[in-house]
């Protein structure tokens, strides 16, 4: 995701960009109807006013120092890089010590009780009018720019997009039926790694940790299958860094309640205000990541 921001903010090909709105649509389509057929509620993350916001720019900004989002570090650690795991280690610990310590404080500081809601009944909207424009309003955007699409020719953008949609609605889909709804993200499942191994506590071994100790396996074998992705040259700076961009995404995750990949894909296809809220504000801390040429 922190690729999709950059290839905004630089004007650069939304390839990546493309292949994350295609699986926010797919996975859109697909809860709202299994909340819809399914008869089932799918509960909305709260929101909490200015420490949801914060947390989100918090996350953001760690995002750029990490050099990934908070999934993109699991894959990359897969992959055999060392520095990616340094920030796994830091984005665990300081997750399960913001749950421990930060979190209630500040969100009954800026946010108060906090309130569970979806962009449409904010707007008085019904649910599938809503999602009717914004299918219209995708779809215009992509046809515009179809000579990019490579739909048969290769595994492209909207091949991408799809797979990761269908996984996202799975995730919906499963965690709901086990009784711990709560669809794609990390940040949960991070924190159940650092109370297993600092407190022993078993009931961490839940839906969440599972998700996210298997990434790296899964990256694993597709870098055997398909080649690792290219390793940037390692700076004497950079795991002090990657620390630190690692702590700065725990907590950040867990004070504006889930990960960019919880918001960005679990929350914003099911309309939820407090994940709109928080991806506006990772994509603000991401722009001012790289204008302070973080990146480079």
């Amino acid at each position: 995701m922190l690729s999709a921001f950059f290839e905004v903010i630089t004007g650069r090909a939304p390839d990546t960009l493309r292949a994350y709105l295609i699986a926010v649509l797919v996975e859109m389509l697909a809860v709202n109807a299994f909340i819809e057929f399914g008869n089932v509620e799918i509960p909305y993350a709260h929101f909490f006013g200015l420490a949801t916001a914060l947390g989100g720019f918090a996350l953001g900004l760690g995002m750029v120092l990490a050099m990934g989002c908070a999934g993109a570090v699991f894959y990359r650690a897969g992959e055999g890089k060392f520095d990616y795991v340094a920030v796994i280690a830091a984005y665990a610990l300081s997750a399960w010590l913001a749950a421990t310590w930060l979190r209630a404080p500040i969100r009954e500081l800026l946010g108060g009780e906090g309130i569970r809601m979806a962009l449409p009944r904010a707007l008085g909207l019904d649910r599938w009018i809503t999602i009717a424009v914004i299918v219209l309003f995708a779809l215009l955007w992509f046809l515009r720019d179809r000579k990019r699409i490579a739909l048969l020719e290769s595994w492209g953008s909207v091949r991408t997009g799809i797979a990761l949609g269908i996984v996202g609605a799975l995730a919906w889909i499963t965690s709901t039926l086990i009784g711990q709804p709560s669809g794609l993200g990390t940040v949960e499942g991070s924190a159940n790694i650092a109370g297993l191994i600092l407190r022993g506590d078993l009931t961490a071994l839940d839906w969440h940790f599972f998700l996210v100790v298997t990434i790296p396996l899964g990256s694993y074998i597709a870098s055997v299958r398909r080649g690792k992705s290219p390793a940037l040259p390692m700076k004497s700076n950079r795991i002090p860094q990657a620390i630190l961009g690692g702590a700065l995404m725990g907590v950040g995750a867990t004070i504006a309640g889930g990960d960019n990949i919880f918001h960005g894909l679990a929350g914003v296809p099911i309309l939820a205000l407090s994940s709109i809220v928080v991806m506006i504000f990772v994509f603000a801390g991401v722009w001012v990541g790289i204008k302070l040429k973080w990146l480079d």
